[in-house]
């Protein structure tokens, strides 16, 4: 702010420049606009009283004038709220639905085009701003994306309409909430928990049933170079899953990711007392609740026959009334563009598995043990996405865990890490981010946005940094 001095005589500027005083006492700039005009433009604190003190100021005939006054200075211009559709966002807050406008609300009537305001370090489009009547809103016109951090930024230098500056640069920032893919299917188990179900991939347990009609399948060497697989549905089972074998550690990774209710047929007694850490989200075979399990006996025989009936499975999930996921899950959408290095083939070799892209289906079909694939009463089993998803990785030697002279390999999902994404026959060097155990894993492009999968079946090949192919 200035502090404009006229005189009704002729003054003698730097007489007028050492009697003016300003207390409390800031650097003031001093300007002689005429011999009658002198501004002093002190940098004063907002919300601050000030006593301004002219001392024997001399005019051109040497006669000094003395005079002074008192004010208190406003509140500096300031961001008051910030909205995202509609409803009021605290800094840092997590989960938030990318839905609706967001407002930037001031605490003074802004200068609009002196007030750039950026999202995630790069200044917003003014064009897409629209501000309020009175100034003190500013609404973006933006579509805000699933499991993306946003920051919004406004620098000092932005004025209201007096042209008062802010106190300080500000910084807001929110994520929105993580979206799992899924089949795109609407319907959902309950509260719509999931059900994550151990299903076994030994060559005798070939062809499984069930796989197909899975949101995400996660694909990982179990022991002795066996790979296994965890199934996880969003929506209600198809008649028939399995065969069921055992809980791994990894199970209690994507339990603490997806929240759902575990489906196996046990586990050695290390991992079953981490398992059963979540006592009411677990259904072995040995409890054998809700007529889910059954032993199918022939065609199969033990231990790869015990099987699973979806409807019964559908519905004794739903009946747990389990906490509904902070998590969207991703509903029917139109398939999104992507670019990258061609892949029409996908090689696994840690779990023997080979996938084949399919230009018409926009698929990949899946061999494993260079054999087809299959999945009982649907065919060969084919995902629109693959991904192969990079971690570190250990043996649990933890006396407990040994069984007949192995262990089991304990996966690290979370963290961060190389995934590769195969998806409409191409492939996309992303990474896998995952800070919080406690919440979905997110993909991020080499951008570091967030990519949106397609609806379909997602095979996540979990590649550990240790290869031991040991026991049985």
């Amino acid at each position: 702010a200035t502090i404009d001095l006229r005189f009704n005589q002729d003054m003698k500027a730097d007489s007028v420049q050492h009697a003016f005083s300003i207390s409390p006492a800031v650097l003031v700039g001093f300007k002689a606009v005429s011999a009658r005009e002198f501004q002093f433009r002190p940098k004063m604190a907002p919300s601050t009283p000030y006593n301004v003190s002219i001392r024997d100021a001399k005019n051109t005939s040497g006669r000094g004038v003395s005079s002074s006054f008192r004010f208190k200075t406003e509140p500096a211009p300031g961001v008051a709220t910030v909205k995202v559709n509609n409803e009021k966002v605290t800094d840092g807050q997590q989960g938030l639905k990318p839905a609706g406008n967001v407002q930037i609300g001031f605490s003074q009537p802004m200068d609009g085009g002196k007030t750039p305001i950026a999202v995630n370090g790069k200044p917003f489009d003014s064009k897409k701003i629209g501000w309020s009547n009175d100034g003190k809103t500013a609404t973006l016109d933006m579509k805000l994306g699933h499991s993306h951090p946003y920051q919004l930024s406004i620098p000092q230098t932005a004025v209201n309409r007096k042209q008062d500056p802010l106190a300080a640069d500000w910084k807001f920032s929110f994520t929105t909430v993580i979206e799992v893919p899924s089949q795109g299917d609407s319907a959902k188990l309950g509260t719509g928990a999931p059900a994550i179900i151990q299903i076994e991939n030994s060559f005798d347990a070939r062809p499984q049933a069930g796989m197909q009609q899975a949101d995400m399948v996660y694909e990982y060497i179990s022991e002795g170079s066996i790979p296994r697989l965890s199934a996880i549905y969003w929506h209600p089972l198809p008649d028939l899953v399995g065969p069921v074998r055992s809980c791994r550690l990894i199970t209690i990774r994507l339990e603490l990711m997806y929240k759902g209710m575990i489906y196996c047929s046990g586990a050695n007694d290390y991992v079953l007392g981490l398992v059963w850490k979540h006592p009411n989200m677990v259904n072995d075979y040995a409890r054998g609740a809700g007529g889910v399990f059954y032993r199918a006996n022939p065609p199969r025989y033990a231990p790869h026959n015990v099987m699973m009936r979806g409807a019964n499975t559908t519905a004794w999930t739903a009946k747990q009334n389990l906490a509904a996921p902070t998590y969207d899950i991703a509903a029917k959408h139109a398939d999104g563009n992507f670019t990258g290095d061609p892949a029409p083939q996908i090689s696994v070799p840690d779990h023997g598995a080979v996938w084949q892209y399919d230009a018409n289906s926009k698929q990949y079909f899946k061999s494993q043990d260079g054999r087809a694939f299959n999945n009982v009463g649907t065919g060969r089993v084919h995902a629109k996405t693959v991904i192969v998803e990079y971690v570190n990785s250990f043996l649990d030697t933890n006396p407990a865990n040994s069984f007949h002279g192995y262990y089991t390999e304990a996966y690290e999902l979370t963290g961060d890490g190389r995934a590769d994404i195969f998806v409409d026959g191409v492939l996309i060097h992303a990474t896998w981010h995952h800070p919080d155990p406690n919440v979905p894993a997110v993909y991020l492009d080499a951008n570091g946005n967030p990519i949106e999968l397609d609806n379909g079946l997602t095979w996540v090949h979990v590649i550990g940094s240790q290869k031991w192919h040991g026991g049985i």
